[in-house]
């Protein structure tokens, strides 16, 4: 657990600039982002047996690379484990993940965030720990975010492009497609698309499984609506989507309406599904929250950030004890382990 006081300590201390002597500081403000970023990057790349699908990730290409074994992932995927298999070294998987992941999400954030800190510790303490363990939808995720400025920019077509770059690692991201349109709708027609959304897939999806296809209901059952996983999680999602309604300015309306979609899915399919999917949609809190807070003072937006660090820290604790998982804690390095150890 000590490590991951020193991860969130380290970035602060880089990114966030609080001056200890009035004026002075202890980095620049841009070398401090870039510096935070690649720290990110290099702790993603060599961690070891970190994420509940790491071991699983390794399997494909250690101690013995089989072809057959990714028949069943998306092209880019089979592309870059290939290539850790063909050299049989999978720390060439998990680094060139990382870099695409987490380069995509700091030049986004980069370029469009108010608060490039706020952003960036919103994204650490609400999403990088579950990107540990969805290493192919994390990357997935990360071109989907990276295409805001595409859709900043209305060009449909660039868009489109960098949604299928980001199918070719992990189909779910399609879902990213209702993002264009989810942009420029008008706020009642986004709040109809939502409560049609949530009827027809609480009330109505249901039914008509349960009638025509009842095979699909044991899905539903173990992992989907009925899911009650990840309540705490939904609680503080649907709260920062209040508060971002309630204090979003009329230039981000059109994240709100991607947020406002993105909250309700763990609540109509559950947490693992609903969760999963919800994150395409609400990664643009990283965006959305830092642009709420600017019409605070500094010592608000300090203060606001503290909620956060808490719940980083009690997603490693509840990870731990309630689900008595070791899969975060401790942290270990990948050049100080060995590989032939039983991870299983």
């Amino acid at each position: 657990m000590q490590f991951y006081f020193f991860f969130l300590f380290f970035i602060i201390l880089l990114c966030g600039r609080y001056n200890i002597i009035q004026g002075h500081y202890f980095i620049p403000k841009q070398t401090g982002y870039k510096i935070s970023v690649l720290f990110i990057i290099f702790v993603t790349a060599f961690r070891f047996n970190i994420g509940y699908d790491w071991s699983s990730y390794l399997s494909y290409v250690y101690p013995t690379f089989n072809p057959l074994n990714i028949t069943r992932l998306e092209p880019l995927d089979k592309l870059i484990i290939g290539c850790a298999g063909y050299f049989n070294q999978p720390l060439i998987m998990f680094s060139v993940y990382a870099v695409i992941t987490y380069a995509n999400i700091g030049i986004l954030i980069s370029k469009y965030s108010v608060s490039k800190f706020e952003s960036l510790m919103i994204y650490v303490c609400l999403f990088y720990l579950t990107d540990l363990s969805t290493i192919r939808q994390a990357v997935a995720v990360s071109f989907v975010f990276y295409g805001f400025t595409y859709i900043e920019q209305k060009k449909l077509f660039k868009y489109f492009l960098i949604c299928v770059v980001a199918i070719l690692f992990h189909k779910t991201a399609a879902i990213a497609l209702l993002f264009y349109p989810l942009y420029y709708a008008k706020p009642m027609v986004t709040l109809l698309a939502v409560a049609g959304i949530y009827v027809g897939m609480k009330i109505v999806l249901p039914k008509i499984l349960g009638s025509l296809l009842p095979i699909f209901m044991m899905y539903l059952e173990k992992g989907g609506i009925k899911d009650s996983s990840g309540s705490f999680q939904r609680l503080v999602y649907l709260l920062l989507f209040v508060y971002a309604f309630v204090f979003h300015r009329k230039k981000s309306s059109g994240l709100v309406n991607i947020c406002a979609v993105g909250v309700i899915l763990p609540f109509v399919l559950g947490g693992h599904t609903g969760g999963r999917l919800a994150q395409y949609f609400l990664i643009y809190y990283c965006l959305l929250i830092p642009d709420c807070n600017r019409r605070f003072n500094i010592n608000y937006r300090i203060l606001f950030m503290l909620p956060f660090y808490v719940y980083f820290f009690m997603y490693l604790i509840v990870s731990v004890t309630a689900n008595h998982s070791n899969e975060y804690v401790p942290f270990r390095w990948y050049f100080l382990e060995d590989l032939n150890q039983n991870l299983m």
